[in-house]
């Protein structure tokens, strides 16, 4: 027996360890990669690659090995960030890079306390507690820090052969499939057995929908209007011109208008809104809207959307974008610069419903980032024939979030197995079928107006029976039976 051969089969001997700014490095080019993976890259294959160089880094260096990995991963996907802060806000360079290092480190951070969950696990399989790492690391970023529900892994395989099973395991569960794949990528002699149970899985995909019998047409109205001169006095007109026209000649059963569509609050709206169903009593018109708060110290408002005319109800959004509509430490922030007093950064969340109708069909509806919370649209959707998610997408300004939240959108129509409309201040306004598949789109910079009919067929998804609750409860568990500190203590024979 030779010496190499020797030295690989001794105990205690070890193979050596890359050094750790390779493993830094190569962990940060994963998080990049994943980004590649999502809109509007879409390179799916790409994901299990970066996801088992999260893998490689968790073996070796756990906790700053996933920071990195997240630095990469946010860095790149969430770059949007910096668009809003220093083009849209004229945020200054100097501030606009210490708010980004620390965005940057607070959702790093979430991936550096998952590689520290990881060395904990004992002896922990890959094949089982890597997918279940990956859900858990995601659904930290749903709700900490009031919540960052963005770039999760299984949004890059909604264009696969394998995206239609969101519509039984929702994005968690795909994002627990790419992590499967990326254990094989580290031991690729098991590929011989997951290659056929993917094929298999391909080959399951549903057949497309049928025909509705009775398509509601539909007019999603895209004013683009810039997002400094949202409250510009001098643009007021424009605005609601560009609203009124495009509804008034609609020759359609339903009119979409997008987020917080026009500058008016209060009575105001109220008249305008008022008299817009009085010329058009025909047409079910959805608007997104700006309706006062009860008095506090400052004047504060609920985003909503309402029907109006053939339509009724009204959605108040509870999820809020920090920042964008809240401030989050106000008394100490706001005022400090722009960025910390947005025009909209007085929006306070709303807590109950009147749910959407138009006629017999069921409405339900989600207000821009809320279409990112899997589990919130699952809730609110219970009752639905229809989606409804209504945007203002100008603070992203020119980068790749208006796709990315357009795949997201996508995804939560797969999941529920419900059509969605997508009406945005300017763009991309879309309308997607129940499998996630985009029938007619409004591109981003374009004013006017989307004509197009709503294919109201939908599918009874086992997803929208039992929500994201089944992967989330396997995950846990799976940590669970691997957590060091829950280990049995070893008996000891007596003596």
């Amino acid at each position: 027996m030779n010496a190499a051969s020797t030295c690989s089969r001794s105990p205690g001997l070890k193979a050596p360890t890359p050094k750790r700014w390779l493993i830094w490095t190569l962990a940060a080019l994963g998080g990049g990669l994943q980004t590649l993976s999502l809109a509007p890259f879409d390179q799916w294959w790409c994901l299990p690659l970066a996801l088992a160089a999260w893998l490689f880094a968790l073996q070796r260096d756990p906790i700053v090995g996933s920071f990195a990995y997240g630095v990469g991963l946010f860095g790149s996907g969430a770059s949007w960030i910096w668009v809003s802060m220093v083009t849209i806000s004229a945020t200054p360079i100097a501030i606009a890079l210490v708010l980004e290092l620390a965005f940057l480190g607070l959702l790093a951070s979430t991936l550096a306390l998952c590689g520290w969950g990881y060395a904990r696990l004992r002896a922990p399989n890959p094949w089982l507690c890597f997918p279940a790492l990956v859900v858990a690391a995601e659904v930290i970023r749903t709700f900490a820090f009031t919540g960052f529900p963005w770039l999760f892994a299984g949004y890059g395989l909604i264009d696969s052969p394998w995206g239609w099973l969101a519509s039984v395991v929702g994005v968690y569960g795909l994002s627990a499939l790419a992590a499967v794949v990326a254990v094989a990528v580290h031991q690729p002699s098991k590929l011989v057995v997951l290659l056929p149970i993917l094929g298999l899985l391909a080959w399951l995909k549903p057949p497309p929908l049928g025909a509705d019998a009775q398509p509601i047409s539909v007019r999603l109205i895209q004013p683009n209007v810039p997002a400094e001169k949202k409250w510009d006095p001098d643009w007021r007109t424009t605005i609601l011109n560009r609203h009124i026209e495009p509804t008034l000649t609609a020759d359609t059963d339903w009119v979409i208008w997008s987020e917080n569509a026009v500058p008016l609050y209060g009575a105001d709206a109220d008249a305008f809104f008022n008299e817009m169903a009085r010329q058009r009593p025909d047409i079910a018109l959805f608007a997104g809207r700006l309706i006062e708060a009860p008095p506090n110290r400052t004047r504060r408002f609920y985003n909503a959307i309402e029907g109006f005319a053939d339509a009724g109800g009204r959605h108040y959004k509870s999820r809020l974008v920090p920042f964008g509509e809240y401030v989050p430490l106000e008394g100490a922030l706001r005022g400090l610069i722009d960025f910390f007093d947005l025009p909209l950064s007085t929006i306070v969340p709303g807590h109950s419903s009147d749910p959407l109708r138009a006629g017999p069909t069921a409405v339900s509806a989600l207000i821009c980032y809320e279409v990112a919370y899997p589990l919130l649209a699952w809730t609110a959707s219970e009752q639905a024939d229809v989606l409804l998610t209504v945007s203002n997408d100008a603070w992203f300004g020119h980068s790749i979030a208006r796709d990315q939240h357009l795949q997201m959108a996508r995804m939560r129509a797969l999941e529920l197995g419900r059509p969605m409309l997508r009406a945005t201040n300017d763009g991309i306004s879309a309308v997607i079928d129940a499998q996630g598949r985009i029938s007619a789109r409004l591109d981003s910079g374009v004013t006017g107006y989307l004509d197009t009919t709503l294919n109201r067929t939908g599918i009874d998804s086992l997803y929208r029976l039992w929500g994201p609750w089944p992967v989330w409860i396997l995950s846990l568990g799976l940590l669970l039976s691997q957590w060091r500190g829950l280990a049995l203590p070893s008996r000891r024979a007596d003596r």
